[in-house]
């Protein structure tokens, strides 16, 4: 089974709730499925079988679906990071720093070291600074929408569903009600390369 992930942008409050419900629908489920989670807060599917990963930031949420551990990681491509430079010396290798000159570059690495620890499943207790996400064969980038995706997983490689969790209007009997729901973007080719530098732009 190939790796898939998708990206919703939404306007919503509750991102945890957000992120829930785009798993129902990449799950083809009419509800959130039931969680459970491990000792460091990761989440997984409570009935076993697919591994899942659950991210969120504000104007978007991921979720990715894979038959292996995998871990998804997603940010805004123009989030505002202060001290970045001081940032990426304390949390990022040497190899890591060599190749980031901006902050969208810093935030690209940022979801590539987030994607391996939630695919790890133990956290923030793994030293980032010696992570080197560069060199790790399982991770992949893409940029799309105005955000950052990194998918950590096996194979590196994952396709990306695009889409937006919108309200829409919908005639029940008599009484119009407001609901929520996907409007389809598109979805893009399977592979992308990993390494140095390797993101793809769409």
């Amino acid at each position: 089974m190939q790796n898939t992930v998708w990206l919703a942008c939404t306007d919503r409050r509750d991102l945890s709730a957000a992120a829930r419900e785009l798993l129902a629908h990449a799950l083809v489920l009419a509800t959130p499925p039931a969680l459970v989670y491990g000792a460091h807060g990761k989440p997984e599917l409570e009935q076993g079988g697919l591994r899942i990963s659950l991210s969120h930031t504000r104007g978007a949420v991921a979720c990715a679906v894979s038959a292996f551990p995998v871990g998804v990681d997603v940010e805004p491509l123009g989030r505002k990071v202060r001290d970045w430079k001081r940032l990426a010396e304390r949390y990022y290798t040497p190899e890591e720093r060599s190749c980031i000159d901006s902050p969208e570059q810093f935030l690209e690495v940022w979801t590539r070291k987030e994607a391996y620890l939630k695919r790890d499943g133990r956290g923030l207790s793994l030293p980032l600074r010696q992570i080197n996400t560069l060199s790790i064969p399982g991770i992949s980038t893409r940029i799309v929408n105005g955000f950052v995706v990194s998918l950590c997983g096996e194979p590196a490689e994952f396709s990306l569903v695009a889409c937006r969790l919108e309200q829409f209007k919908k005639q029940d009997g008599e009484n119009e009600t407001t609901q929520r729901g996907l409007c389809y973007v598109g979805r893009t080719g399977p592979a992308l390369e990993d390494g140095k530098r390797g993101v793809e732009r769409l």
